[in-house]
């Protein structure tokens, strides 16, 4: 029997592509207990507002010091009624903004709990949406130690008993380096997603803006039918090779 499994870091509000992947896998890990990278998209990401591109970020609490994921809390003085009215002040005009809003209060809610927390609910809950449902896990409940980046992906489809891994196309450098794929039975493929385009405010449209922005604009119906539409089948290392070397 196959299985497909895809292993991303919980990031904050993450844009469509990232649910594309979420909707073509049977299992999908959040990979929690990684090293916490400030600037990353781990806790920020982006809107469309009246003048371009808005940032919406939560604060990190200094302690502990470089945090896993996992371990990341959020600054005691945050309320989280300044991002819910940033977001409003970009998003409030957009058709479906009360059913984006829903979502993103009840995320933050959990941020006594910490970054993963709050990144989880928010995801989970659009990917229910849209109805994507694939078999939810987290890294730091299945107990795997391997040090390596590439082989810890290795390890986490061994435990799944995957046929097949669907990469991000960002993790392509270091597992063509290091592809501990090559030499086991999980096939190694990597996603083909094009950005879901959508028409934002009158005669303005900015590309890669969270799900967050996608939803308010595009509603749960229209978001989810995009996403499977730029959602192409998925490429091997050589397609992607070869199609690299045609574009140069």
């Amino acid at each position: 029997m196959s299985k497909t499994v895809a292993i991303m870091q919980p990031t904050f509000l993450p844009w469509t592509g990232y649910f594309g992947l979420i909707g073509e896998v049977d299992d999908f890990v959040f990979l929690d207990d990684v090293q916490f990278s400030k600037r990353s998209w781990q806790r920020r990401n982006r809107v469309s507002g009246p003048n371009g591109e808005v940032q919406l970020s939560l604060p990190i609490a200094s302690k502990p010091s470089r945090p896993k994921i996992i371990e990341t809390k959020i600054a005691s003085e945050f309320n989280s009624k300044d991002i819910l009215k940033r977001a409003a002040g970009c998003l409030s005009v957009a058709p479906h903004w009360l059913e984006a809003e829903h979502l993103l209060q009840n995320a933050l809610q959990q941020t006594p709990q910490g970054l993963a927390e709050v990144n989880i609910t928010f995801i989970t809950a659009l990917s229910k949406l849209l109805k994507f449902t694939p078999r939810f896990h987290r890294s730091s409940e299945m107990n795997i130690y391997e040090q390596d980046k590439a082989a810890r992906l290795y390890a986490i489809c061994d435990r799944l008993e995957a046929t097949c891994y669907v990469s991000a196309v960002g993790s392509l450098d270091y597992l063509m380096t290091a592809n501990p794929f090559s030499d086991y039975t999980v096939a190694l493929r990597f996603q083909n997603f094009s950005p879901v385009i959508y028409k934002q405010r009158k005669g303005s449209y900015i590309s890669h803006m969270s799900s967050l922005d996608a939803l308010a604009w595009m509603g749960k119906t229209d978001l989810a039918k995009a996403i499977r539409v730029n959602t192409k089948p998925v490429y091997s290392i050589e397609e992607i090779i070869r199609k690299n070397g045609e574009s140069n």
